[in-house]
């Protein structure tokens, strides 16, 4: 019995290999942290992305007085460029022109890339006092689906999206020229 003991005394006084005990219990979620923080820094530069790609979708056709479909196509192009490295053939966009109909914001026209238009005079809801009595805002949209570049780990697919409110510059009222 005294052997026995003593062994276990012996036993309870070692910590030669409590580190690596440790290490081995900590080590998995440390590793699961990190990859979770890269996936959302990636998440994070690609949300950014779909927010500057909203903003400059609706900056370029506010600049216009008139856009026909040749302008639009060029607009659409260069806001998908955006998206580089990420695959450009993802994103979705909608640029409407909405205007005050006696209190009631509507669609005077809309064009989309990967989304459906909306109809004309389509009735839209808008944050209050946006739209000028008897004036027009354009109204950019745009959504990414993220699916994640570390597939095995996170397997949830999140649509990105954002949306822009900007008065025309040139005009009260951007005319879409259909070819």
């Amino acid at each position: 019995m005294t052997y026995l003991s003593r062994r276990l005394r012996q036993f309870r006084r070692a910590n030669k290999g409590i580190s690596a005990v440790e290490f081995a219990l900590i080590a998995p979620l440390m590793i699961l942290i990190y990859f979770a923080c890269i996936e959302l820094s990636f998440m994070m530069v690609l949300d950014r992305k779909v927010t500057t790609s909203a903003a400059s979708l609706g900056d370029l056709v506010a600049r216009a007085s008139t856009i026909d479909d040749d302008e639009l196509d060029d607009i659409f192009q260069a806001t998908r460029m955006i998206f580089q490295p990420n695959p450009i053939v993802d994103a979705r966009m909608r640029i409407s022109s909405l205007y005050d109909d006696d209190g009631t914001v509507k669609v005077a026209w809309s064009d989309g890339y990967n989304l459906t238009a909306y109809g004309e005079d389509d009735v839209k809801v808008v944050p209050e006092d946006l739209v000028p009595d008897g004036g027009s805002v354009i109204f950019a949209e745009v959504e990414y689906d993220y699916e994640s570049t570390l597939g095995y780990l996170f397997t949830t697919k999140k649509t990105l999206s954002d949306e822009f409110y900007l008065r025309p510059r040139r005009a009260d009222y951007v005319a879409r020229v259909r070819d």
